[in-house]
């Protein structure tokens, strides 16, 4: 279907400000008597605490305050409540924040913080899950069972298990009996970082009159707001958060982290606001970091490609804390399934706790880590049963009629992998593979299909705020955080569709405060689009429904003869008789100065459908609407070094509707280069004994442009989503899904060598090619 502004490249509203530095971040804000944090973090990843001495740090130039956790027992935490803002009795991991200093200035409390004297007692550090699971391991929470936590997590008591998820589709026993074909495999998607542009910070003030308020980098204020009035015995209405410009985030800068650790501190000097931004190793080491997850994968078939049965293990590495860590799980463990129908399936997920900073949200969700395992295990499987991977992945994939592994029967409008899939290998596979012809080069080619469901609580909502203005112009204000995925331009051209007014007559205010901005959950899951545009939507059809009510009465006709057509509302059969939309928006003002009428402004909010918690086996509507794609690559392996080129990477998408051609291409290509640096260079690695290798840019490896693909192609599919607006379904996450699997099927397309854990450098290739040599 053609539209007016959907599917136009309009431009973006903050891409002038951005580009000449006008745009205020939080390290920007300059607030009176504003005082400055610095924190003591441990030289070791899990010990006891035998002393804090900070009587040198006390007599410090500009120093206001030292404080340390000895006298705080309160926990916080969404999910569940295993955190503490300082570290009492231990240390959990080499980020953890034992002491903090308050200072005039930074570089005085930096100083001070170098005279503290901490003592420890080394315990035993478990960086990796199958550590902290082992026979007799050290307890990382102790007092895990009692934590207060989310129905339907468990911590197992006696372990460092912090909760577990599984789920039962058939009887996978059953399956395996009628498997003709069985494989197995283990797949490891190491540590990461998300490392956005702008590290993360905060800023708290705890006010006179016993309020607080808290400004920060975080895109889910409000509960960042609820869990803090929770935590000081306040109504919610007494704690206001601000979110300035948030300059990139990728899953990291959500759920409640450093905020409470600031407002802790920033109570011992109340009436003045205290500040901590992360240095780029505190961003790495003391905030959210991603990944941390095997895969233990066994799949079953038919010799005529038919899936019969599937059991999974995922492994997560939670970190210190849980954090995100509960949705992570869930959401890798239920998709796991991949882009394929199974009749039987068994699908577990452990988080278990480790010496490592809190592994949480990260674009992608838990998606990649799986589905890196099924789409690797599919082409496996193909060989074994010398079938063509096309023609095996064709015979299984979901579609109308299927049912996920949740137990949710998909519909038309869901979308359509076999498109995309087809899309893709038109693009690279419809042409003889390339040949060296000399001996400097290996060749591969490499396919993936993937799927992503939304990821939310049931209870999560979108808010939009909406008010005519008596110019005809329209402001909207949103609770969803624009961290640089273009959430602004994405409402505009909603809203100008659905108001049949231009773009650029629309206003989005997404600065948030708490005290004004509609309620939102929080700003993550790819979720926007959808659930965003949906509330978006339903409140223009509520300020057009106050709109042809006021007109009525001018016109003196019924509402539903009345028709609305951008700045105007007309009598259906008599265009002629009309009254303009600017001069109603406020109520219509006769002559003689009687009005009648409302001033037009409108709420609404959207959550997905009849989505729920999983039920005792593990299933319920918790995806409701799918994104299907898929990805393929043609690649280079260089001989003498192992260095692997990407040639040419190709994405298509079933996204149901474009909003904007050119923002989501761009989101996209920058998700297909994130995940080609986690698939080839990154990880953030530690020592046996905890501490961090590459904790700073110097050393932690990113791609650059010179590990970009040569050429990328980038098609859609849109397959109207029934639910979405305009037919919209989200795209933020799923470019990173299908990236890691398809180079290295073409790795081993390339050179005939099986890898199962990422990031493959040119290391790791020249010694598995000098291996195999042999």
């Amino acid at each position: 279907m053609a539209y007016t502004y959907v599917g136009t490249n309009i431009p973006r509203p903050d891409a002038a400000a951005k580009a000449t530095g006008r745009v205020q971040f939080l390290d920007d804000l300059r607030l009176p008597g504003l005082l400055h944090i610095a924190f003591l973090r441990p030289d070791c990843a899990h010990a006891k605490i035998v002393s804090i001495d900070t009587s040198e740090a006390e007599k410090c130039p500009g120093v206001v305050a030292v404080v340390t956790g000895r006298d705080c027992r309160f926990r916080y935490g969404e999910n569940m409540k295993d955190r503490l803002p300082l570290a009492v009795d231990k240390v959990r991991w080499i980020g953890e924040p034992v002491a903090a200093v308050v200072a005039e200035k930074l570089h005085q409390a930096r100083a001070a913080v170098a005279k503290i004297k901490a003592v420890y007692d080394p315990l035993p550090v478990y960086i990796d899950a199958r550590d902290a699971l082992k026979e007799g391991a050290v307890l990382i929470h102790e007092e895990a069972p009692t934590f207060v936590h989310l129905p339907g997590m468990e911590p197992v008591p006696g372990t460092n298990i912090a909760t577990r998820y599984t789920l039962k589709k058939g009887d996978v026993e059953q399956g395996f009996r009628e498997s003709e074909v069985v494989l197995e495999g283990e797949f490891n998607y190491p540590f990461g970082s998300s490392a956005a542009i702008e590290p993360h910070g905060a800023i708290a003030w705890f006010h006179e009159d016993k309020t607080i308020e808290i400004w920060s980098s975080s895109i889910c204020p409000f509960i960042v707001r609820e869990d803090v009035a929770l935590v000081y015995g306040l109504p919610i209405c007494d704690v206001r958060v601000h979110v300035p410009e948030v300059g990139g985030c990728f899953g990291y800068k959500s759920d409640v982290t450093i905020e409470q650790t600031v407002a802790y501190i920033a109570s011992f000097v109340p009436g003045r606001p205290v500040k901590w931004v992360a240095t780029r190793q505190e961003d790495l080491l003391s905030t959210l970091i991603g990944h941390g997850i095997r895969t233990r994968i066994k799949i079953g078939a038919k010799r005529d490609g038919t899936l019969t049965a599937l059991q999974t293990t995922i492994l997560h590495s939670t970190g210190a804390s849980m954090d995100t860590g509960i949705h992570v799980l869930i959401a890798s463990t239920h998709n796991s399934t991949g882009a394929y129908e199974f009749p039987h399936c068994r699908l577990e997920g452990l988080a278990v706790y480790t010496n490592t900073p809190p592994v949480g949200a990260y674009r992608g969700y838990g998606h990649q880590e799986s589905q890196f395992a099924m789409e690797r295990m599919m082409d496996r499987l193909a060989r074994a049963l010398k079938m063509d991977p096309f023609v095996l992945r064709e015979k299984n994939y979901l579609g109308p009629g299927k049912v996920t592994s949740l137990g949710e029967r998909l519909w038309e409008s869901n979308g359509n992998v076999k498109k995309c899939a087809d899309v893709v290998r038109g693009i690279v596979f419809s042409k003889p593979k390339t040949i060296a012809e000399d001996a400097t080069y290996w060749y591969g080619r490499g396919f993936a299909a993937l799927m992503k469901s939304p990821k939310g609580a049931p209870f999560s909502s979108k808010s939009c705020y909406l008010k005519y203005n008596s110019d005809g112009s329209v402001s909207i204000n949103m609770g969803g955080a624009e961290v640089g995925q273009g959430l602004r331009t994405v409402v505009r051209q909603v809203a100008a569709e659905a108001l049949k007014i231009a773009p650029e007559r629309i206003r989005v205010y997404t600065e948030i405060d708490t005290q004004f901005s509609p309620w939102e959950w929080q700003t993550i899951g790819s979720m926007f689009t959808i659930q965003g545009g949906r509330a978006i939507l339903r409140a223009c059809e509520k300020a057009v429904a106050q709109l042809k009510k006021t007109a009525a009465q001018v016109l003196r006709v019924d509402e539903d003869r009345l028709v609305h057509d951008g700045d105007w509302i007309y009598l259906n059969h008599d265009p002629g008789v009309r009254v303009e939309v600017a001069k109603l928006a406020r109520g219509y003002t006769y002559d003689d100065g009687v009005t009648v009428g409302e001033v037009v402004h409108a709420t609404a909010d959207a959550r997905l459908p009849r989505q729920s918690n999983p039920n005792a086996c593990g299933q319920g509507t918790m995806g409701i609407t799918y994104t299907f794609g898929a990805q393929a690559c043609e690649i280079r392996i260089e001989k003498a070094t192992g260095k692997i080129i990407v040639d040419h990477f190709v994405s298509c998408f079933d996204v149901g509707q474009v909003i904007n051609p050119r923002q989501i291409r761009g989101q996209v290509a920058g998700g297909v280069m994130m995940a080609i640096g986690a698939t080839l260079c990154e990880e953030l690695r530690f020592t046996p004994d905890g501490k961090a290798v590459n904790p700073h840019f110097s050393k932690y490896r990113f791609p650059t442009i010179k590990d970009a693909p040569k050429k990328q192609t980038i098609e859609f599919v849109e397959t109207p989503e029934a639910i979405g607006p305009f037919g919209a379904r989200g795209i933020g996450e799923h470019p990173v899904i299908g990236v890691a699997p398809s180079i290295l099927n073409a790795v081993y397309d390339a050179i005939g060598v099986e890898f199962s854990e990422i990031p493959l450098t040119p290391e790791k290739i020249k010694k598995a090619i000098e291996e195999k040599g042999n």
